[in-house]
């Protein structure tokens, strides 16, 4: 039998319960119920990066000798995770599991649904929602699927630097793993046939803008190097008596943080670490009058995503390059405590 290739695969998912013609959910899912619609894509230049499940195995020994006597098992635990490129088709659907179901329409998607400003956004606390991940690899003689129920999102990163794509990634645990299943004459859908007709967002047409020094307006930040963002649910699985899938999650405190690295030109970014982010009568954060602290946007013709961030605080700043002939670059990472994204598909 020939070696699975990565050459024939490939990953698809869904959100796990009701869900209205665009794919988005309607309705609380029921958790670790396979989805009947597994057909969006995570994005351009998908790849597995990681894929494992344990059973927890439990060596049990006796007295009297030093080989082990018996084995027992515990909860299922999986994780996988997914690299791929943020487009402008489907890879905003992401954003659902973080968020649930957003307002809008195609001309411009809203998380958290009919937010108007990061500031006054709120997130859900209840569980986040669930997804169905399905992965085929292919030979001539036989498909393999394995169909990942349960699954629910650690994080979502987003990261870009010069001459690169805004690459993606994403995290996640899952419940249920029950059948590798092998078929002679299985089904397979080629990747090609997944909906991956949008274009990739790129460096080139991204823009950063952070408050200015008496934190009133917003101007964009020149000479970004690297850009990187973090959204991190936290959240857990939680299991019961009787089974060894999980059978429910939880989430806990809503992480969004990140790094911007950029040329070294004035004290502003600096000032607002040495002074702990007090700008005017902002305390402990930067905020502009519209409540945003942080934007940043990627076009792509007519499409874009834009993420708006507020209550953003400068945890360090770092300095590097100060050598003959080099440039000197500044580094700061940063958190927020709220955001809101829109996303234009039209």
């Amino acid at each position: 039998m020939a070696a699975y290739t990565g050459g024939s695969s490939s990953v698809k998912y869904g959100y796990e319960g009701t869900l209205d013609a665009e794919g988005h959910i309607t309705a609380d899912p029921t958790f670790a119920t396979e989805s009947a619609a597994i057909t969006n894509v995570f994005g351009i230049n998908q790849k597995v990066t990681n894929l494992s499940v344990a059973t927890n195995r439990m060596d049990l020994n006796k007295l009297g000798q030093v080989e082990t006597s018996k084995f027992a098992y515990g909860t299922q635990a999986g994780s996988v995770s997914i690299g791929f490129v943020w487009d402008s088709g489907d890879s905003y659907k992401l954003w659902d599991s973080l968020y649930k179901t957003p307002s809008g329409t195609a001309a411009g998607w809203i998380y958290p649904s009919g937010s108007t400003r990061p500031d006054t956004a709120s997130t859900s606390p209840t569980a986040p929602s669930s997804l169905t991940t399905q992965i085929q690899v292919n030979t001539a003689a036989a498909v393999l699927t394995r169909t990942l129920k349960g699954c629910i999102v650690n994080s979502i990163g987003l990261s870009t630097s010069i001459g690169e794509t805004v690459n993606g990634t994403v995290d996640m645990s899952f419940a249920e793993e029950s059948t590798a299943d092998v078929a002679n004459n299985g089904t397979f859908d080629l990747q090609s046939s997944n909906d991956q007709a949008g274009t990739p967002y790129t460096f080139a047409h991204g823009e950063l803008l952070t408050t200015t020094g008496d934190g009133s307006t917003l101007v964009a930040v020149s000479e970004i190097q690297d850009v990187d963002i973090t959204f991190a649910t936290n959240a857990e699985l939680l299991y019961q008596l009787g089974s060894h899938y999980g059978v429910g999650s939880f989430r806990k405190i809503f992480e969004i943080s990140g790094r911007i690295r950029t040329t070294f030109k004035d004290s502003k970014m600096l000032q607002y670490v040495l002074d702990q982010s007090i700008v005017g009568a902002e305390v402990e954060t930067i905020t502009d009058a519209t409540g945003v602290g942080m934007k940043l946007t990627f076009t792509q013709g007519t499409k874009s995503i834009l993420l708006e961030f507020s209550g953003v605080s400068f945890g360090d700043h770092s300095t590097s390059g100060i050598e003959p002939a080099e440039v000197v670059f500044e580094e700061l990472n940063w958190k927020c405590k709220r955001a809101r994204i829109v996303v234009d598909t039209t």
